[in-house]
């Protein structure tokens, strides 16, 4: 009470004083009461009377315990006692009254004595000792209270909320400090569970994952540890809403969702998309193996008819270079006869492989030397190609292993291969005369198979495009798309791959990698 003036001496004005303190506290936004040590009311203020419901000169004379009660009154008189001991005490909490129910109350007991203290004694009929009466200041924090602590329960039920749900979730603060996070986003970005805490700096997260070598790629690794930092903060807190993705060092995919709040919070969630890629990714391969399977359905159906139309004049060209080389033999035209009826009956072991091929039979599963099955390849169409004036050499590699599978199946994929390749170079402008190289070798855990050729290549977006039934990069129907699709179902079906890539000095080279017959296999 150090703000009243100390009365003067006369009456007069001792009364002119207190009529100045009452006319102030009445106008306190607060309850005040003065209160005598055995517990009377000496004066309560306009503001009090109101909260007791009763009128002021009513309540004057009272003790606590007739006002209040004896609950409210034992609950106070410790604080009072305090306060007649000369000390002031400042405390707030919960309390019932039994006339307004239960409040939160911020209350202030402060020791009043002197000669204003004698008057107020005196006027409310109380002793007159040192500290003989005490004043009580009560601010009612009911409404803010039940607010905060109705806030701190939205927060517990959104932190309960947030800690069931998978997906990662982070507020942060317009100061860039860390406001809420749950364990989902703890865990999506391995991160300790102390930085959970709320008011963690987002320097803090940043600098954990480059300590982990987790950076973005823009980000250079020679660059200063604390201009990284600060960095990575700025873009953070910059980010405009809306969706982002990221890629984690382990393969993972992050996606990543930004609400901007009035006062610049973020709101961001995270969802680990990988699980959801992959099933992407293998619906996909079961749509394209789905649309093999009907492509190379369509193939099987195409080869019959082809075959029917094939058969009978290749039978009529087969019995006739028999009876061709019979009548030739011990002639100078032997030895071409010969060759007309092997090829012949190759030719109807090609056109039964074909169809074998496309309703994807198993081969069969002799033992095969596959430098006989390149030479039988060969056979096929080295002579057509160097007609064209293409070069043609040939690399077998001496003491190759044997392989299991059908000669005439592979001797079909060469020649294919070949012919692709001759396909290829006719009607290119070049430097360098058209050339096709074939190489076999030995390499680890099989043979491969190189035709390789010079001509304009094959762009890295069609290799493997490539490979599909009726896909062809010739133009004006020069080709059907169905040789390359048929190697890739003959290298399969013999339990090997096969793939297109740039060849040395430019063209294309097709690889075929087959495995080995093992012992006794």
């Amino acid at each position: 009470m150090s703000s009243i003036p100390p009365p003067r001496a006369d009456a007069g004005s001792a009364e002119a004083d207190l009529a100045l303190l009452r006319g102030v506290l009445d106008a306190a936004p607060t309850r005040v009461c003065v209160v005598s040590r055995d517990r009377r009311y000496l004066y309560v203020n306009r503001d009090f009377a109101d909260f007791a419901g009763r009128p002021a000169e009513t309540i004057l004379g009272l003790t606590t315990r007739e006002l209040v009660g004896e609950a409210v009154a034992a609950q106070l008189d410790p604080h009072a006692d305090r306060a007649l001991a000369g000390e002031v005490v400042t405390i707030e909490g919960w309390i019932d009254y039994r006339r307004n129910g239960r409040r939160f109350i911020a209350w202030t007991f402060t020791p009043f004595a002197g000669p204003l203290g004698a008057a107020l004694a005196e006027a409310g009929r109380g002793p007159e000792q040192p500290h003989g009466a005490f004043i009580l200041f009560m601010r009612d924090l009911t409404e803010s209270k039940q607010r905060e602590e109705e806030a701190a329960a939205n927060r517990d039920r959104l932190r309960a909320i947030l800690e069931g749900v998978a997906d990662g979730v982070n507020i942060v603060g317009a100061d860039a400090r860390l406001v809420l996070a749950n364990a989902g986003f703890l865990r999506m970005y391995d991160f300790p569970p102390e930085l959970g805490r709320p008011g963690t700096p987002l320097a803090d997260f940043v600098r954990n994952r480059l300590h982990r070598a987790d950076l973005r790629p823009d980000e250079d690794p020679a660059a200063a540890e604390e201009a990284l930092v600060q960095a990575r903060v700025a873009a953070i807190m910059a980010r405009p809403p809306g969706r982002w993705e990221e890629a984690r060092p382990d393969g993972r995919v992050i996606e990543g969702r930004t609400e901007r709040l009035p006062d610049g919070t973020l709101v961001n969630t995270y969802s680990d998309l990988t699980l959801r890629r992959e099933a992407e990714r293998a619906r996909r391969a079961s749509r394209d193996a789905l649309r093999r399977h009907e492509r190379l359905s369509a193939i099987a159906s195409l080869l019959g008819g082809v075959a029917h139309e094939i058969n009978n004049p290749l039978a009529v060209v087969a019995a006739q270079s028999l009876l061709l080389a019979e009548e030739a033999e011990g002639t100078p035209m032997a030895a071409r006869a010969e060759k007309v009826r092997l090829a012949a009956e190759r030719c109807g072991r090609i056109v039964a492989s074909l169809l074998a091929s496309a309703r994807q039979k198993p081969p069969k599963r002799d033992r095969v030397d596959m430098a006989d099955a390149v030479e039988a390849g060969l056979d096929l169409v080295a002579e057509v190609a160097q007609a064209a004036g293409i070069l043609v050499t040939t690399e077998i590699a001496p003491g190759l292993p044997p392989i299991r599978g059908d000669a005439d199946q592979l001797a079909h994929l060469v020649g294919n291969l070949v012919g692709n390749a001759r396909a290829a170079l006719a009607g290119q402008a070049r430097d360098a005369p058209p050339a096709i190289r074939v190489r076999l070798q030995e390499v680890a855990k099989g043979l491969e198979l190189r035709v390789e050729d010079n001509g304009p290549g094959v762009p890295p977006a069609l290799r493997e495009r490539i490979f599909d039934p009726f896909f062809t990069t010739r133009q004006d129907g020069g080709g059907t798309g169905i040789g390359l699709a048929l190697c890739r179902t003959i290298a399969k079906a013999h339990g090997g791959s096969i793939a297109v890539e740039a060849a040395p000095g430019g063209g294309a080279a097709f690889v075929v990698r087959l495995p080995v017959a093992g012992p006794g296999r």
